[in-house]
C-alpha cells in the first residue's frame, strides 16, 4: 500500500502565497517577477489539495511533474505556458491547465499566478475525467489502477493517446508516461517510487477509444494510494420545527461564528428574496425571512445569536412594514445600521440590488411571477456574482429593460422554458443588450427537477458541497441557496418523491466524488430518508 512519508510535512499545513519579488530595472522602475515556492512545499500543496479532492495524491503529483516539472512559473519569473496549436487555450502553471474562459480575465489571472488555484482547477479537470470515462473495476478510487482512463482524458481523450497508435508512432503513451514516472524517485527525498499496473495494451482496441459499455477489471497487482475514510463526504440534514424555523437553523448552521452582514425579507413571497441571493453572497449574509406585519421571534434569537453589524432589509412597507422595522432596530441594541433596498414592486426591487454589482457582469433572468425555475439559477448567479433581474412572462418590464441599457453583459442565463420566459422577451433581451442568440443560454428542463439539473451541469460540473432543497417551496431553497452560494456550491431542488433511477439527478450525482458533502435542507416530509440513503450510495459513502 502506497503512504505518504511521515514526516514534519505531515503535520503542519502549510498554505504558502506567492509573494512578488521586485527588482529594479536599467530604468529604474520596479519590474514584478514570481518565484516557486520550493519543493517540499509544493508536495504539501499537491498532497492537501489531491485529499481534498479524493484524488491519491500521487497521480496529482506525477502529473504535475510532467506537465511542468512542479513549476509555476520559469527562471524569469513568468507563468510557465506551454504551447498551443491554434485549437485550444494555452496551457498555463503547474497543471498545464487549458479549459477555461480567455475572456475571464480574474480566473485567467488566478490560474497564471496563484499555484492552489491552479492544482485545484487541474484536480477538478481529473475529476472530470474520472467521471467521463469507462469506470475500471469496482470503481474504487484509491486503486491507482483504476484512474488509468482518467490519466488518458486528462491529456485528451482521443484515440492518438491509444498506446497501440502511440506506439505505431514510436512514442509512449501519456497515460503510460505518468505511470512510469510514478515509478521513479524523480524527486529523491520528497516524492517515494509507486508501482501502477497499465491496462495491458493488448486488451485495449487498435485505433479507437474503449468502450464505456464494456467490463474493464483493475488491472493487477493494484496499488492503494493514500486515500482514507476522511476523504469521504458526510450527509447530513439541516432542519426545523417549521419553514421559518429551517430558514433560521440554516444561519445558524452557516454562520455559526456570526455573521457581519444579514438580509431580512418575507417569508410568504419569493421575489425579493429569490433577487437578494447574489447580495447575499456579496456580503457572505444568510437570508432570514419574517412575517411582513411582525419580526419572529425565532428570527430576534438568530439576530441575538449572529450579532450583525448591519441589516439590509429587501422590499418595500408592504413586505416588510414599518412597525417590523422599528421593532428590528430596537432588537440591534450593539448596531444602528439597518437599511432598506425597495422598489416600487417586485421588478424595480430587483433592479435596485443589481445596482451593487459590476455592470460588465453576465445577468442572470427569471420570472417574477413563479419560483420554481429561479431557485437554482439564483444560487448559480451568486456563486458567479451575477445579479439576477425579474421579468414577466410575456414582456419585458420597462424598469428592466432599462437596467440592462446600461450595462454590458457578456452573456445573459435564463430560468425556465417558453411557457415561463416566452421568445418575446428574448427578442426583447437581444434587442436591449446587443448580445448574439448564441450568448442568450436558457435553461429549461421537463420539470423544474431537471432544469435544476441543467444549472447543476453547466455551473456546477464538480464541486465539493451539495445543497438538497424542496422543490415545492421557497423558503428552505432560498435560505441554502444563500449558504451555498457562500460555499461555492451547488443547490438542487429534490421531489419529494425522490428522484428516478437513472434520470437527470442520479446521473448528476454519480459523476460527483465520494468527498462529496451532501447537506440536505428541511424535514422527511420534504426529502425522505430513503431519498438520503440513496444519494449516500450514488457517492459512494456508504
Amino acid at each position: 500500500m502506497f503512504k505518504r512519508k511521515p514526516g514534519a510535512l505531515a503535520v503542519l499545513l502549510i498554505v504558502i502565497l506567492f509573494l512578488p519579488v521586485y527588482s529594479s530595472g536599467a530604468s529604474g522602475a520596479e519590474i514584478q517577477t514570481y518565484q516557486n515556492p520550493s519543493r517540499e512545499v509544493v508536495a504539501q500543496k499537491l498532497e492537501t489539495i489531491s485529499r481534498s479532492k479524493g484524488i491519491p495524491s500521487v497521480l496529482l503529483k506525477t502529473i504535475a511533474y510532467c506537465e511542468s516539472g512542479w513549476r509555476q512559473f520559469d527562471q524569469n519569473g513568468e507563468v510557465v505556458t506551454g504551447s498551443t496549436d491554434g485549437t485550444s487555450n494555452p496551457a498555463l502553471g503547474i497543471m498545464q491547465v487549458t479549459s477555461y474562459d480567455p475572456g475571464d480575465t480574474e480566473k485567467v489571472n488566478k490560474l497564471k499566478y496563484d499555484i492552489d488555484y491552479n492544482i485545484s482547477r487541474g484536480a477538478e479537470l481529473l475529476n472530470e475525467k474520472w467521471q467521463m470515462t469507462p469506470k475500471i473495476g469496482d470503481g474504487d478510487r484509491n486503486k491507482l489502477e483504476n484512474w488509468y482512463f482518467a490519466l488518458w482524458a486528462y491529456h485528451g481523450w482521443l484515440a492518438y493517446n491509444n498506446p497501440n497508435n502511440a506506439a505505431a508512432r514510436g512514442e509512449v503513451a501519456y497515460q503510460d508516461a505518468i505511470i512510469r514516472k510514478a515509478a521513479t524517485a524523480y524527486f529523491p527525498g520528497i516524492v517515494v517510487p509507486v508501482q501502477i499496473t497499465p491496462v495491458p495494451a493488448e486488451l485495449l482496441p487498435l485505433g479507437t477509444l474503449p468502450s464505456s459499455s464494456q467490463i474493464w477489471n483493475t488491472p493487477e497487482p493494484y496499488t492503494l494510494g493514500d486515500l482514507t475514510s476522511s476523504t469521504v463526504g458526510t450527509t447530513t440534514r439541516i432542519s426545523g420545527q417549521n419553514r421559518i424555523d429551517t430558514v433560521n437553523q440554516i444561519a445558524l448552521n452557516g454562520w455559526a461564528s456570526g455573521a457581519q452582514t444579514v438580509i431580512l425579507t418575507r417569508s410568504d413571497a419569493f421575489p425579493d428574496a429569490l433577487a437578494g441571493v447574489p447580495l447575499a453572497k456579496k456580503y457572505n449574509a444568510p437570508i432570514l425571512l419574517t412575517s411582513p406585519d411582525q419580526l419572529d421571534q425565532g428570527v430576534i434569537e438568530v439576530l441575538n445569536t449572529l450579532k450583525p453589524a448591519k441589516v439590509i432589509i429587501l422590499g418595500g412597507e408592504t413586505a416588510v412594514s414599518k412597525p417590523v422595522e422599528t421593532r428590528l432596530k430596537a432588537v440591534l441594541t450593539w448596531t444602528s445600521d439597518v437599511s432598506r433596498i425597495a422598489g416600487a414592486d417586485r421588478y424595480q426591487t430587483a433592479v435596485r440590488i443589481a445596482a451593487d454589482f459590476p455592470k460588465d457582469a453576465s445577468v442572470a433572468i427569471a420570472t417574477g411571477l413563479d419560483f420554481p425555475d429561479a431557485l437554482s439559477l439564483a444560487t448559480a448567479a451568486a456563486a458567479n456574482e451575477m445579479p439576477l433581474l425579474l421579468t414577466s412572462t410575456r414582456s419585458l418590464p420597462e424598469v428592466t429593460r432599462q437596467d440592462l441599457s446600461k450595462r454590458s453583459p457578456g452573456k445573459i442565463y435564463i430560468g425556465g422554458g417558453e411557457k415561463v420566459i416566452t421568445a418575446e422577451v428574448v427578442t426583447a433581451l437581444t434587442q436591449t443588450t446587443g448580445l448574439s442568440a448564441g450568448n442568450i443560454v436558457r435553461f429549461a428542463g421537463s420539470n423544474r427537477y431537471e432544469t435544476s439539473v441543467m444549472i447543476a451541469e453547466a455551473f456546477f460540473p464538480s464541486t465539493q458541497e451539495i445543497y438538497m432543497a424542496t422543490g415545492l417551496d421557497f423558503a428552505d431553497p432560498l435560505a441554502a441557496g444563500a449558504l451555498a452560494a457562500t460555499k461555492n456550491a451547488c443547490l438542487l431542488l429534490i421531489s419529494p418523491q425522490g428522484f428516478t433511477t437513472n434520470g437527470p439527478t442520479e446521473n448528476y450525482l454519480k459523476k460527483m466524488a465520494s468527498s462529496t458533502n451532501v447537506k440536505v435542507i428541511g424535514p422527511e416530509a420534504s426529502i425522505s430518508e430513503y431519498t438520503v440513503t440513496r444519494v449516500k450510495y450514488l457517492l459512494r459513502q456508504m
